[in-house]
């Protein structure tokens, strides 16, 4: 599997799956867009996969594969990010004739965090590979958002900043949720309209996630009644998209 063509290292991703399930597997990647380069099915079940530009990824059939046991996961850093999720989804929908977003296999929607730009490919045996543009050194950027989230007055704010980091940089949806809950209940009066809108927004497409879509809609219709100014509704545009993409959203 070596190239010997080729004088530079490179690191492969191996990922462990379900010996049963390899096939069915290796079938999500093919549908992504990648190339099937090395397949065995005896002594052992082994095969890579590989996108041009992209990165290349071993899967290893464990027989004592268990739910919740043997994940992996890596990250691929991208030049630009956009184009390579857009690719993704359009390959996927080429496929399957839509495209995966809940459950497993699924692609999450393109997210910001505080270190990069990224979309999460989780496989049919939840193995991770978010696929990122970096907005800088991540080890500063993060520090930075510790320091930004440490100084704020707010705890509305301070629980929408821990409750957006659970739901988009990890897809831990019920800590979001939970964290959501409390800010909510606790502390609502003490978050600016806008950041009540954010958090109604996030909160609905958390529910979404977890396949509660009346407390989505519910979420949605009450960040819809909250009143702002010009100058938030101007900070919001985003986030009124992203409310527009939940409305219309074909469940």
């Amino acid at each position: 599997m070596s190239d010997s063509s080729s004088n530079t290292s490179r690191t492969i991703a191996l990922f462990d799956c379900d010996y049963h399930k390899f096939d069915e597997h290796l079938e999500f990647y093919t549908a992504l867009g990648f190339d099937i380069v090395y397949y065995q099915k005896a002594p052992y079940r082994y095969a890579s996969v590989k996108m041009d530009g992209l990165t290349e990824i071993g899967f290893y059939g464990a027989r004592n594969d268990r739910e919740g046991i043997n994940r992996g996961g890596c990250y691929v850093d991208v030049p630009d990010v956009r184009e390579v999720y857009e690719q993704l989804r359009a390959n996927l929908k080429a496929y399957f004739g839509r495209i995966p977003v809940k459950g497993t296999p699924r692609i999450s929607r393109l997210n910001k965090t505080a270190e990069d730009w990224r979309v999460n490919i989780t496989d049919l045996n939840e193995n991770t590979i978010i696929i990122g543009e970096s907005l800088g050194d991540s080890t500063t950027l993060m520090q930075e958002e510790e320091a930004r989230v440490k100084a704020l007055q707010s705890k509305f704010e301070k629980l929408y900043a821990s409750a957006y980091r659970f739901a988009y940089s990890k897809e831990d949806y019920f800590a979001a949720r939970n964290t959501l809950e409390v800010a909510f209940h606790k502390y609502v009066n003490d978050g600016s309209n806008e950041y009540v809108v954010k958090a109604r927004v996030l909160q609905a497409e958390v529910f979404d996630a977890l396949n509660q879509r009346d407390r989505a809609i519910e979420a949605m219709t009450l960040a819809k009644e909250i009143v702002v100014s010009e100058l938030e509704q101007a900070a919001l545009r985003t986030t009124y998209e992203r409310l527009k993409e939940l409305e219309q959203k074909d469940i």
